[in-house]
């Protein structure tokens, strides 16, 4: 079981090999002293590449079955980062839904390869930061993350100018009201009619704010939160409106450490084969961790099924 034609080493052996590559971020050289000094088993460099290439082959097929499934409705967190192919500079987007995580790498960090992650006409409730390429992507609803929000507040807060300082208290007062309401809601305290009122109280209170303009004006920072706020002023408390939907992009920030480590500790790729399989292999172990799966198991059988088609998603 689990022996690919023309190869030494057996679906089980390669799963452990996968790991620790991936989630163990150890160095090729790293993983055959490992494997022959745990295993007693000889490996060869030529033998991790061909591991490497079948893993590849093996998950095409199911990430792109995931990748149809992020680009159905539904609530969806996203993100990007930086990373490396021999050298030059690529951007890796992730896109997570509750049992799903996809990654995409991509040459540019524009609102074309948000298109490409999520589809031309998504339809479901978008979660992001207030990065410029999310804002020409189609949605249901969108949800800014009140935790970038939160925290250029936080720095506001020890600004030379009170002005700043008093704003910075204000919002983040109002912001966690709106915590305490969903909350609620979630501990069955509120009911959803009651959290659309409670929405529309956080918002007048957000108001008041923006209008107790100081006699000199607002300062440069400040002001400049101000008119953000107000550019996407629909998209702040979408949670309260839907409650299923998190105020945090936290999911995919958590989704994106793992790859961030793993650029830390190899510097990138040097081939478009291995950045493909970087973001296939990150978005399996995510994807696992997300379903409660063991990932070393399900690797296994999925390198077992010697070129047949993956069983369909599961959700």
């Amino acid at each position: 079981m689990g022996v690919k034609e023309g190869f030494s080493y057996g679906a089980r052996l390669s799963s452990i090999v996968g790991w620790l590559g991936y989630g163990g971020n150890l160095t090729w050289r790293k993983q055959e002293h490992f494997i022959e000094y745990v295993f007693g088993i000889p490996i060869s460099q030529g033998s991790l590449a061909k591991m490497h290439k079948w893993f590849q082959e093996s998950l095409e097929p199911l990430t792109q079955q995931w990748l149809k499934y992020i680009q159905q409705p539904g609530i969806r967190c996203v993100d990007e980062t930086s990373y490396c192919i021999d050298g030059i500079k690529y951007w890796v987007w992730v896109a997570t839904s509750n049992e799903v995580c996809v990654l995409m790498l991509a040459p540019t960090r524009s609102s074309a390869e948000v298109e490409k992650l999520l589809g031309a006409d998504f339809k479901g409730i978008l979660t992001s930061d207030c990065y410029s390429a999310y804002f020409r992507q189609s949605a249901m609803a969108k949800q800014k993350c009140l935790a970038h929000l939160e925290r250029e507040l936080e720095s506001l807060k020890t600004s030379r100018f009170q002005a700043n300082r008093e704003f910075a208290a204000d919002v983040q007062q109002v912001l966690a009201t709106a915590r305490i309401h969903y909350r609620h809601y979630h501990a069955r305290n509120l009911t959803l009619e009651d959290l659309g009122s409670k929405r529309t109280e956080v918002e007048n209170s957000l108001q008041k704010i923006f209008k107790a303009t100081p006699k000199k004006g607002w300062p440069y920072d400040a002001q400049r939160l101000i008119n953000r706020l107000k550019r996407h002023w629909e998209e702040w408390f979408t949670f309260l409106t839907y409650p299923e939907v998190k105020p945090d992009n936290n999911d995919a920030e958590r989704a994106l450490r793992p790859i961030v480590i793993h650029r830390k500790v190899s510097g990138g790729v040097r081939s478009d084969w291995g950045a493909e399989l970087v973001t296939q292999m990150f978005s399996f172990l995510e994807t696992m961790r997300l379903q409660g799966q063991n990932s070393i198991v399900q690797l296994c059988k999925l390198l077992s099924l010697a070129g047949r088609s993956p069983p369909g998603l599961e959700m």
